[in-house]
C-alpha cells in the first residue's frame, strides 16, 4: 500500500521549499508559466529573490491609468523593479504615485521614461514615495513647473540608498532645488552629460567614490577638464565624446594620463575614434579590464596589437571601419572567450579573421552583424575557431545557402542564431547537428511551415526554438512543430496583418 500511494506522488505535492528551488532554476517565462498552474504556485514563483529577475512596466501610453489601478492595486507581489512611461504633460501622476505608494516598501529600481519633459516637482513627488530606492534612470529633460514657478519649491528628499543615477541630459542640474550631491550623497555609479560647469562640478564632487561612469561630451569645452579628473576607484566607464581632440598631441597627453590612472578597470565602451597611443596606454594600465567595447571608424595598422598584455580580457565589440590588418603583432589573449563585430569594413575579411584566430585561440562566442564576409570566410571560421559555441549572423548578406552549410564543421555548437538572412528552409535543415540546443530565426523569410517540421530531424538535441517575424511562417505550423517537437520550449512572435 504504501508503495502503491509513493507511486502517485507529483509534483504538486511536493513541499514549499523543495518547489522554491525548483523555480530558483527558472527563467521569467519559466516562472511565468509556473504561475498559472495555480495561485499556490503563483505565489511562489514570484516572491523571495525572484522578484530580482522581474521589471515591471507601466506603459501610460499603450493603456489607461485606470486598467493599472485595477491590476496591479490589488496585487500581493512586491514589485522591485519598475519602468514608467508617459506620453502626456498630466502623466497620470497620482495614478502613479498610488501605484508607488502601493510598492513604496519593496521598489529598488525606478526607470521613468516620458515623452517629453519631467517637472521638478514630479521628480520631487515620485522620489518622496520612495524611500529605499537604489537605481534612478530617468531618460528626459528634467526643467522647471511654470505653472508653479510663484510657489516656494520644497527641498529635495535626502535618498542615502541611491547608488545609481542616470539622466538623459544635464538641463535639470542647472534648476535650482536639484542637488544631486545633496539628494544622493552615497553615489556610486553616474551616467550623465558633461556640458556644463554645474555637471563638472557633480563629476568633481563624487570622482573619488564612483564605481561607474557614463559620459556623454556634445562640446569640446569641458572635455579636456573631465579628463584631468581622479577616478580611483572607477570599474565601469562608458565615453562618448566628439573626436576632435582625441588626436591633438596635447589632448593625447591627456587622455593616455586619465586611462593610465583607471587601473581597476573591468568594463570599457568607447563610443570615439582613438589613437593607437591611447588605445596602449589602456592595454598597459588597465589589467584587470575584461569587457572592451569600440565604435570606431579610424582603426589604422596594429592599432590593436598591445591589447595582448590584457591577461584577463573576457569580451572584445568592434564596431565601424577598420584595416584588415590591426589585430597584426597581437599576442594569444587565452581568456578571450566572446567577440561582436558590427558593421566592420575592411578590404581583405580573410586576413582579418586569420590574425583573429591567433589572438582568440579559445573562443567560444562569435557575433558577426552587417559585416563583409562571403562563404569563403565563413568556412575559414568553420575550419578553424573549433571551440565555438555561440554563432551569430545577422545581415551578412553575402553569405549563401552553400555557406551556411558550413556550420556543420563546427563540433560544439550549442547557439545558433540567424537574423536578416536570406536563407532556405532547405538549407537548414540539410546538415545534421546533434550539439545545436539553441536556434532562432529573426527575419528569415525563405523559412516556411514545412521546413520547421524537418527541424526534430536536423537538430535532434534541440531544446529552445526562437521564430520571430519570419513571414512565410504561419501560427498554424508553430501548432504542428510543437506537436511533433513536445519536449522543446519554442518561442514565436509572427508578424500579424
Amino acid at each position: 500500500m504504501k508503495e502503491s500511494e509513493e507511486s502517485k506522488l507529483e509534483l504538486s505535492d511536493l513541499p514549499d521549499e523543495l518547489l522554491v528551488m525548483i523555480f530558483d532554476h527558472l527563467d521569467v517565462v519559466g516562472l511565468k508559466e509556473a504561475s498559472m498552474v495555480c495561485s499556490r504556485w503563483a505565489g511562489l514563483a514570484f516572491s523571495g529573490r525572484r522578484m530580482d529577475r522581474v521589471l515591471l512596466k507601466v506603459d501610460y501610453t499603450l493603456h489607461e491609468p485606470a486598467d493599472y489601478d485595477k491590476t496591479f492595486l490589488e496585487s500581493t507581489r512586491n514589485y522591485r523593479h519598475l519602468q514608467y512611461a508617459y506620453s502626456s504633460e498630466e502623466m497620470g501622476l497620482n495614478y502613479f504615485l498610488r501605484l508607488l505608494g502601493k510598492f513604496k516598501n519593496s521598489i529598488q529600481t525606478l526607470k521613468i521614461w516620458p515623452s517629453f519633459f519631467i517637472t521638478l516637482h514630479q521628480l520631487q513627488q515620485i522620489l518622496l514615495e520612495l524611500p529605499d530606492v537604489q537605481h534612478l534612470s530617468v531618460q528626459s529633460r528634467i526643467c522647471y513647473d511654470f505653472e508653479r514657478r510663484n510657489i516656494p519649491q520644497e527641498p529635495f528628499p535626502v535618498r542615502s540608498k541611491l547608488r545609481s543615477l542616470l539622466l538623459d541630459t544635464e538641463i535639470g542640474l542647472q534648476c535650482d532645488g536639484f542637488d544631486i550631491r545633496t539628494v544622493a550623497p552615497n553615489l556610486a555609479c553616474l551616467d550623465m552629460d558633461c556640458d556644463s560647469q554645474q555637471a563638472l562640478e557633480v563629476y568633481t564632487h563624487f570622482s573619488g567614490q564612483l564605481t561607474s561612469v557614463g559620459v556623454f561630451f556634445k562640446t569640446d569645452e569641458y572635455f579636456l577638464t573631465f579628463c584631468e579628473l581622479a577616478f580611483p576607484l572607477l570599474e565601469e566607464l562608458d565615453f562618448y565624446c566628439d573626436d576632435q581632440q582625441m588626436f591633438d598631441p596635447t589632448a593625447v597627453r591627456t587622455i593616455c594620463r586619465f586611462f593610465r590612472n583607471l587601473t581597476k578597470l573591468r568594463r570599457l565602451t568607447l563610443r570615439c575614434n582613438v589613437s593607437k597611443e591611447v588605445i596602449d596606454s589602456i592595454a598597459s594600465r588597465c589589467p584587470e579590464l575584461l569587457y572592451f567595447s569600440m565604435k570606431t571608424d579610424l582603426l589604422q595598422a596594429n592599432s590593436l596589437q598591445s591589447l595582448g598584455q590584457l591577461s584577463k580580457l573576457k569580451t572584445l565589440q568592434l564596431d565601424g571601419w577598420m584595416l584588415d590588418n590591426v589585430f597584426q603583432g597581437c599576442k594569444p589573449i587565452p581568456t578571450l572567450s566572446s567577440v561582436r563585430l558590427v558593421s566592420t569594413k575592411v578590404s581583405d575579411p580573410l586576413v582579418l579573421y586569420e590574425h583573429l584566430g591567433n589572438v582568440a585561440p579559445r573562443l567560444r562566442d562569435l557575433v558577426l552583424i552587417e559585416v563583409d564576409i562571403d562563404d569563403d570566410v565563413l568556412r575559414f571560421i568553420c575550419d578553424n575557431f573549433k571551440h565555438l559555441k555561440c554563432l551569430t549572423l545577422e545581415s551578412c548578406l553575402m553569405i549563401t545557402d552553400e555557406g551556411i552549410k558550413y556550420i556543420s564543421r563546427l563540433p560544439v555548437l550549442r547557439d545558433l542564431q540567424l537574423a536578416y538572412m536570406d536563407i532556405s528552409g532547405k538549407t537548414i535543415t540539410s546538415f545534421l547537428s546533434n550539439s545545436i540546443h539553441y536556434l532562432s530565426m529573426l527575419r528569415c523569410d525563405m523559412i516556411t511551415d514545412d521546413d520547421l517540421l524537418k527541424l526534430p530531424v536536423a537538430f535532434p538535441s534541440l531544446q529552445q526554438l526562437d521564430i520571430t517575424s519570419c513571414h512565410r511562417v504561419s501560427e498554424d505550423g508553430i501548432v504542428r512543430l510543437r506537436a511533433v517537437m513536445p519536449l522543446c520550449c519554442i518561442e514565436d512572435r509572427l508578424l500579424t496583418e
